[in-house]
């Protein structure tokens, strides 16, 4: 390989790490989208761009020190190998075991299809992932994706959870979001799919057309019914049908959980309760009907639920207490004093 080759991969190496980068702090810009398009067009940054992201899933459940050094080197992969055998880390196994998932790794990224992929993330956890068409996805708190498509067919799959998606615009491949019920189709567009626990699901569209599919018989049935939405728009559905038909939305407000806020605007307690409980291992009850209609405004924290918590007992008519490893949520009366909810 000639200098000039080495000095062109090289550099469409790093600029792989730097795309990966900035979308993993919090994905990117519509100025900054525009470019990445341009970029990953090329085959061969496409190519480089999907192999440093097989790596990072690959590595993406290690913790601690060896997930740091190892992060630290997916843009030199000589450098990542001097380190699997130097470190301290090799006597453990680690790096044998590294090594191996790395080859495997990139030996199927030689063929020309995409394995299946699953993401997920924990309680209270936000993430940025990059999915092999380039297609960044925002993951809410208790959200499981998973990618089930092919370099032809770009299709994911909606475990559970709540997902933003910004699709990567491609006229011969449209983008598909498979749920239990229903299907969401796109080509090139921002918009946001909420399923809920008991099976509702939620589609708002930040900018571009979605359209979203009931398939109340199965996916090789004709669909019972369909919807296309544009920007600002929101549709809400259940397992059987239409719950909420197509009407307009603040869409950036129901995205407001990708800068770790909550948004509400007068909704009822027990609406603001229940969208809070997915943001925290604690159980948070209400303990008095009186308390669960109390209309709710305002943006809050989900960094800290603790505050969170503290802020509601003191714009609402409610006391909130910690009681046997619960959340205890009552009406109180103007004549009841204000009190710590610890």
């Amino acid at each position: 390989m000639s200098l000039l080759q080495q000095f062109r991969q090289r550099r469409v190496r790093h600029l792989a790490a730097r795309w990966h980068t900035r979308i993993g702090r919090g994905g990117l810009t519509g100025a900054q989208r525009s470019r990445f398009e341009a970029w990953i067009a090329s085959p061969a940054n496409a190519r480089e761009f999907r192999a440093q992201r097989a790596v990072l899933d690959a590595v993406s459940e290690l913790r601690g020190q060896a997930r740091a050094d190892i992060m630290g080197c997916v843009a030199e992969p000589k450098a990542a190998l001097r380190w699997m055998f130097g470190s301290r880390w090799a006597a453990g196994g680690l790096a044998a075991a590294v090594l191996g998932v790395v080859a495997i790794t990139w030996s199927a990224l030689r063929t020309e299809g995409y394995v299946p992929q699953r993401y997920r993330t924990a309680t209270g956890e936000i993430r940025n992932v990059v999915l092999p068409d380039g297609s960044v996805v925002g993951l809410n708190t208790q959200t499981v994706l998973e990618w089930v498509g092919s370099p032809s067919d770009r299709r994911v799959r909606l475990i559970r959870g709540e997902a933003y998606f910004q699709v990567l615009h491609d006229p011969n491949r449209p983008f598909r979001i498979l749920l239990a019920h229903s299907e969401v189709q796109v080509l090139g567009t921002r918009f946001d799919v909420y399923q809920m626990a008991n099976g509702d699901v939620r589609v708002s569209v930040i900018s571009g057309a979605v359209a979203v599919e009931g398939l109340e018989n199965g996916a090789a049935a004709p669909p019972s019914w369909s919807r296309r939405l544009t920007a600002g728009q929101q549709i809400e559905y259940s397992p059987v049908g239409l719950v909420a038909d197509v009407h307009a939305v603040l869409a950036q407000k129901v995205i407001r959980w990708r800068e770790g806020m909550l948004e509400t605007q007068g909704e009822p307690l027990s609406d603001f309760v229940s969208d809070l409980s997915r943001y925290t291992t604690e159980r948070i009850v209400i303990a008095d009907p009186r308390a669960a209609v109390q209309k709710v405004g305002g943006a809050f924290s989900l960094h800290n639920i603790d505050d969170t918590l503290d802020r509601l007992s003191r714009i609402a008519p409610v006391t909130v207490t910690h009681e046997d490893g619960e959340v205890i949520v009552r009406y109180r009366s103007a004549a009841q004093p204000l009190l710590d909810h610890h």
